[in-house]
Parts: C-alpha cells; structure tokens; sequence
C-alpha cells in the first residue's frame, strides 16, 4: 500500500509522526483527529480509547483537535491496519459537535447570554442572617 493509498473511515494513520483518528474521506481530503497519550490535565472533549484493541488501551481522541489534511499527506501504521470501532466513531463525532457548540457560545459577546447568578444591588448590605429581625 502507497503512500496515501487505502484509507477508510475508522484508521488509524500517520500524519507525519503523529497518530490520527480518520473520521471522514472526501476524495483527495480528508477530516482527523489528533490521538495522544493520556495525561492528568483532561479536555472536555477527550474520548478514551480502553475499549479498543490492546495497542490504543492508553490513546485519547482529543474532538476540539480536528484537521482537514490532504490523504497523500497520511501513511499507514507500521502495525498494519488499525482500526476502531463505529461506536467510538459515534463518540468522538458527537464530543466534536458538542466542543463547535461550546467554543460558539463562548465567542458571543459579553451580555449576550443572561447570566443565572445575580450580584448583589450597590448600597445593599447584603440579607440579613441571624439575629433579631429589627431592622
């Protein structure tokens, strides 16, 4: 197998040096997502690999890291075809949807969205709390 030939939905290729998940092929392009190896510092979009063959048990799919790449910019794992499966698929593609909504709302400007916390009126000395009710 060639250089950037052979690809499918599900492989896992490398993009240089680096490992990446094949979540969709359109002719000569292609979607990815980085996978790393786990740390303690966790992101919101991480999917954890455990289910998978014994080769990825410590990889995470990290879903806020997505590339459109090229296929002739991809070659094959040295251990073959690796794969995994479309549940994890299914995963790594909904955290992905969910992490384009997140950082969508967090580029709204300031007042956009009414906050549920209300900061205390100026002038109030805040409520009351023990004692006699005097006052």
């Amino acid at each position: 197998m060639g250089k950037g030939q052979g690809f499918c939905r599900g492989q896992i290729a490398l993009r240089g040096n680096k490992p990446v998940l094949i979540l969709a092929l359109d002719g000569a392009l292609c979607l990815v997502a980085k996978m790393y190896r786990p740390r303690t510092a966790r992101h919101r979009s991480d999917i954890d690999l455990s289910e998978t063959p014994l080769l990825l048990r410590n990889t995470i799919v990290r879903a806020a890291d997505l590339l459109r790449c090229r296929v002739v910019d991809l070659r094959p794992m040295a251990d073959g075809a690796l794969g995994v499966g479309e549940s994890i698929l299914l995963r790594v593609e909904s955290a992905a949807r969910r992490e384009m909504e997140c950082q969508a709302s967090e580029q709204l400007p300031a007042g956009a969205l009414r906050s549920t916390w209300r900061a205390p009126r100026w002038g109030s000395c805040g409520r009351k709390i023990g004692g006699v009710p005097s006052e």
